[in-house]
């Protein structure tokens, strides 16, 4: 059976259409694929845009080329911190307007001693391209001696002047730019009003004069230390005190102790001592603590304005610069400042990343210095910008740091996001370019939580500038007044008195020994002896049984009491003491010694055993162990001396009735006329 005719195209165009779907589908997926890559691809306007600046010297010319000719001043709106840019523009016209020649001045900081610049010096660049005669001056912040001048097509004593501001004695390191332009316009001019106000003196006599002594710089040094305005001069003002306070009160403790244990205390010392003691330690303390109260507050108690503003929004004193970088942003993603000592490279790639976060954020890139409305802190400048936004928005700051890097600080408003997280965030970045730092600040807000609505929490530093220090009362008597009024100031007076007891023991016990000359005691010294003696005396008698003392003990004991009751000097005092020692040995059972002759050398030394010369006196007289076992050359230095009528005298020169009996121990008849005297 015959096959029917064929209908379709011949066989080799049958699959045609199918390759033609084919083709499109892989022309439009390989165009979908270099989508991305393209895009990728920053534009050549977005480069030029964030990439490329002018160098210092084409920036001020032309900034300069925008200013009246022959009276061009440009001040750099990074001084806005420290000064009224408006002002200070107005004050440089004033005072260069005087030197009757066109001038161009710059007042920056740019370039400066921050790693990156090309060079420090930019104003012959900005001579050459500006190309106009005149005065060309850049005046930077911050020294006074760092200024630059040159002239153009005409003739002032540039070079002379810039000298001189070393040596001018209006300037200091850290004068104002005013006060500087002001001494370079009079030194250019010819004008120097500053002259010696006495020729005739030398400098250096006047500075030897000027020099404070020692004494004066110490009570400085220390008034400035105890200073109740200062951070710690409350506390130290308070530590001093009870070191004093403690000191007084502790030394009326310890006189009264030794007064008492000396046993020379008069009737009415010990209340006098303690009432004397408690006033001078209560004015030690209440003195210092009412000259503390009636300074008046300032210093460290009081917050600076600086310390307000920070606290508050926008954080900074004057908003020229902030409102300036707003305005040049707009809606821009990213904004470069012209004069950057940073590497510029990736920026425009980095624009594209911040339209595509997810996050409405914005950057910048600037300098900074410490005259500018932020103090140099990048965080302060972000938060100041994020105040003066309605918009909900993150602002990341990039500014030159330490060594070449990058740092980076952040701040947002209207996010809701806590601008401590942003801190952490941002606080370990550190990367050599801008770019590298921005996009890693990027990279870590995908982590960040936001609640947009949320009201906005103060940023971290506004709590560091608010510091109340206390009242002073609670500072004065803080950590340092009651461990120096209890411990410190009592330790102090114990190593006085100790050490005034150790020369005083090694005294006395220098003294009683024979290798010193003769042995001296005072009225006083024997009067304290005298008493002990006699007290001791008492106590025996009052412990002794009833009649079984001796009858010659009790006239001893009764001679002593009577000798001490009356006036007497330190022969008396002397013989008062060697009653009461024999009157002690009897009552005791000692009969020998209470019936033996003392020592003729020096009574106190006890009974006498033998004769023997003491050469002081003629003949031979009773003599303890220790002083007949000396040669007779020795013994005058064993030999007592007293205070009788204002001279040192030895005792056995004294023709008195005790050195006649030997105290009453040869004899009675002093005993018995001592009693007599009594009973009369």
């Amino acid at each position: 059976m015959p096959s029917s005719p064929r209908t379709g195209p011949p066989p080799r165009f049958a699959d045609l259409p199918i390759r033609a779907l084919a083709l499109c589908a892989a022309a439009v997926f390989a165009v979908l694929a270099g989508a991305p890559a393209a895009s990728a691809e920053p534009s050549p306007e977005s480069v030029e845009l964030y990439e490329s600046a002018p160098t210092p010297a084409e920036y001020y010319a032309d900034e300069l080329a925008e200013r009246p000719e022959g009276a061009a001043v440009v001040v750099d709106d990074v001084l806005a911190g420290d000064y009224d840019v408006a002002e200070l523009e107005e004050e440089l016209h004033r005072l260069f307007s005087s030197l009757d020649m066109p001038y161009h001045v710059i007042v920056s900081p740019f370039p400066g001693g921050q790693g990156g610049w090309d060079t420090d010096s930019v104003l012959a660049s900005v001579a050459d391209r500006f190309g106009r005669d005149g005065l060309y001056v850049h005046l930077r912040p911050g020294s006074a001696y760092s200024q630059e001048a040159r002239v153009r097509g005409g003739d002032l004593p540039v070079r002379d002047m810039l000298r001189g501001l070393y040596d001018d004695p209006r300037l200091s390191y850290d004068s104002r730019i005013d006060e500087t332009a002001q001494v370079i316009v009079e030194r250019l001019s010819g004008a120097d009003p500053v002259t010696d106000p006495d020729p005739g003196d030398s400098g250096d006599a006047g500075d030897e004069d000027d020099e404070p002594g020692a004494a004066a710089a110490f009570w400085e040094a220390f008034l400035d230390d105890v200073d109740p305005t200062d951070s710690v001069g409350a506390e130290n003002l308070g530590t001093l005190t009870g070191l004093v306070a403690g000191f007084l009160l502790a030394s009326g403790g310890f006189w009264i102790w030794w007064r008492v244990h000396e046993g020379r205390t008069g009737a009415f010392e010990v209340p006098g001592v303690l009432v004397v003691t408690l006033l001078l330690g209560g004015l030690s303390v209440a003195g210092p603590y009412a000259y503390m109260m009636s300074v008046p507050e300032g210093g460290f108690e009081t917050r600076a304005g600086s310390d307000e503003t920070r606290s508050e929004p926008p954080h900074v004193t004057r908003t020229d610069r902030v409102e300036r970088l707003l305005t040049e942003l707009g809606s821009a993603p990213l904004h470069v400042e012209p004069l950057l000592p940073m590497d510029r490279e990736g920026l425009a790639a980095t624009a594209e990343q911040l339209e595509q976060a997810r996050l409405p954020v914005r950057a910048l890139v600037v300098p900074m210095h410490r005259s500018d409305e932020s103090a140099a802190d990048p965080e302060v400048l972000a938060h100041a910008l994020a105040a003066l936004t309605d918009e909900e928005t993150l602002y990341l700051v990039a500014v030159p740091g330490f060594d070449g890097r990058v740092e980076v600080a952040a701040a947002s408003t209207g996010l809701g996001i806590d601008p401590y997280d942003l801190s952490r965030l941002t606080r370990g970045i550190e990367e050599a370019t801008p770019a590298l730092a921005l996009e890693a600040a990027l990279s870590g807000l995908a982590e960040v939580p936001s609640a947009p609505g949320r009201p906005d929490a103060a940023p971290p530093f506004a709590d560091s500038y608010v510091y109340d220090p206390g009242p002073r009362s609670e500072r004065f008597f803080g950590d340092g007044f009651f461990p120096c009024l209890l411990v410190v100031g009592p330790l102090f007076s114990g190593m006085l008195f100790g050490a005034v007891f150790l020369v005083v023991f090694s005294v006395r016990r220098v003294r009683r020994q024979g290798g010193s000359p003769r042995t001296r005691m005072s009225a006083r010294a024997l009067r304290k002896l005298a008493i002990a003696e006699t007290r001791a005396m008492v106590r025996e008698l009052e412990r002794a049984p009833e009649g079984l003392v001796p009858s010659a003990a009790m006239r001893d004991a009764d001679a002593a009491l009577v000798v001490l009751r009356r006036p007497a000097d330190a022969l008396d005092l002397l013989g008062a003491t060697v009653l009461a020692g024999r009157a002690r040995a009897a009552i005791a059972g000692d009969v020998q010694r209470s019936r033996r002759p003392v020592c003729s050398a020096n009574p106190l030394h006890g009974q006498a055993r033998r004769q023997g010369q003491v050469l002081v006196v003629p003949g031979r007289r009773p003599l303890c162990e220790a002083c007949t076992a000396l040669p007779d050359g020795d013994r005058p230095r064993r030999v007592l001396e007293v205070r009788v009528d204002g001279a040192w005298v030895p005792h056995l020169k004294l023709d008195r009735v005790w050195v006649r009996t030997n105290y009453g121990s040869t004899n009675r008849v002093l005993i018995d006329g001592i009693l007599e005297e009594r009973d009369a």
